[in-house]
């Protein structure tokens, strides 16, 4: 029950309705069990194939243990025993896979299938010679549910967070080993790897990760067709190869990326937020394992904050107004729009009008090709001297000017009395019935 419940989570965004029911019936089922009596071992969320295993583990810890397979067991352990601030455990979903017949496409798209139930019955064959083995199956684990599963999903974070504590756990362990002269390229691999999975899996107080939003930056720079391809998936596939052996070079393809999605977004936007953030946490989390050059010197510690605000800030400067001159048109487009719909006459000007072939006048229908007489309106000629007796130099009020349609005058106060607005209105009218005559040849 309590597998089920876990999985739930790990398979479900937190505050959705399914991982908040898993955690309503957790606590319904916990205080049912201690209303049965005491807890039991926590064992019954295993496989029974994993529960012999553990007994197994159990006995041998018991008699002496070497100190290789010391190393081993307290890798295992602190990847096995790791929780979050809620205290949820991030190893269950990796105990144990899924059948083949629960999940087939799964064993399509991954070759080499790997558990922790698996590591651990290697560890008790004592397969492992040394600690790079155990670590090349945990990190095959780990790229295996990365490749698998979407970025944003729970178990891609899980496994990217994982395998940090993997490898500061490994170099912890290892720390006081320097008797030997340094593998230096393996060095630069588990520090490129530690330093990817770190910016990877930065997240924010509220645990969201910061690369997810540049989760669908393209990996062709439209501004330079010519440009390998690049995103963060294809420097996974590169660390995972371990294809870098210089982390300037690393550096370099991170930045690229980096710079891509500022390059790409507003300033105001969450990318390019998110872009400033996790390359100013790359440049933290390399000092720091770099120790500021103690450990390796590289022309990638030249770079530093200063230089990225340098950057940021000067990107900013030319963007902005460009930024704001976009703003002010939409401004503008919205403006209009807002007009539009307020005036209904505006909108709809100019009418589109559609005659019938047919008209009827006093009981009798005329058609197409019928020749009819049109006698002139005596009422026009009488609005004529209307108009000639009533006009007078009076400039029109606010209110006259707005009980006459807008479109009706050119620009507003175009006609400085009222006599010369109803003119305009005149003209206008007479000149639509000569275009209605002469298109139907009236």
């Amino acid at each position: 029950m309590k597998l089920m419940f876990r999985n739930a989570r790990h398979y479900n965004e937190e505050g959705s309705q399914v991982y908040n029911d898993a955690d309503i019936l957790e606590k319904i089922m916990e205080d049912r069990r201690r209303d049965l009596g005491p807890a039991t071992d926590e064992d019954d969320t295993m496989s029974p194939k994993l529960k012999i295993r553990k007994n197994s583990i159990n006995l041998k810890k018991s008699k002496y243990l070497s100190p290789l397979q010391q190393k081993l067991n307290e890798l295992y352990e602190a990847v096995k025993n790791y929780t979050d601030k809620r205290g949820r455990r991030l190893s269950t979903i990796f105990l144990r896979l899924p059948s083949r017949a629960e999940l087939p496409d799964y064993y399509i798209a991954i070759k080499k299938p790997v558990d922790m139930e698996k590591i651990k019955s290697h560890m008790l064959a004592n397969k492992y010679q040394d600690v790079d083995a155990l670590v090349e199956d945990f990190v095959l684990m780990f790229n295996n549910a990365c490749t698998y599963n979407e970025p944003e999903s729970l178990i891609y974070r899980d496994a990217l967070l994982l395998h940090k504590v993997l490898l500061e756990t490994r170099r912890d362990l290892e720390g006081g080993e320097d008797t030997h002269v340094p593998d230096v390229p393996r060095l630069i691999q588990e520090l490129v790897r530690s330093l990817f999975v770190s910016v990877l899996g930065h997240q924010d107080d509220e645990g969201r990760c910061y690369s997810d939003s540049l989760a669908e930056i393209p990996a062709a720079d439209p501004a330079n067709s010519e440009k390998p391809l690049l995103n963060f998936e294809i420097i996974r596939k590169n660390v995972d190869r371990s294809r870098y052996r210089r982390l300037d070079v690393f550096q370099d393809h991170m930045f690229e990326v980096l710079e891509k999605a500022r390059r790409l977004s507003r300033t105001d936007s969450e990318i390019f937020e998110d872009a400033v953030e996790l390359q100013q946490f790359f440049i933290k989390i390399r000092d720091e394992l770099c120790k500021n050059g103690e450990i390796l010197m590289s022309p990638a510690l030249s770079y530093t904050c200063k230089h990225l605000h340098s950057d940021v800030d000067k990107e900013k400067k030319e963007k902005l107004p460009k930024e704001y001159e976009e703003d002010r048109i939409k401004r503008e487009e919205e403006k209009k729009e807002a007009e539009k719909r307020e005036d209904p006459v505006v909108a709809s000007w100019p009418v589109q009008r559609t005659y019938s072939q047919d008209c009827s006048f006093k009981d009798s229908m005329y058609h197409v090709g019928d020749c009819v007489y049109v006698e002139p309106s005596s009422s026009v000629s009488k609005w004529d001297q209307a108009l000639k007796v009533q006009k007078q130099d009076v400039r029109l009020t606010k209110e006259q000017e707005s009980r006459l349609p807008s479109h009706w005058l050119k620009s507003k106060g175009a006609h400085k009395t009222m006599a010369d607005a109803l003119w305009r209105l005149r003209d206008m009218m007479l000149r639509d019935t000569l275009n209605i005559c002469q298109t139907y040849h009236l």
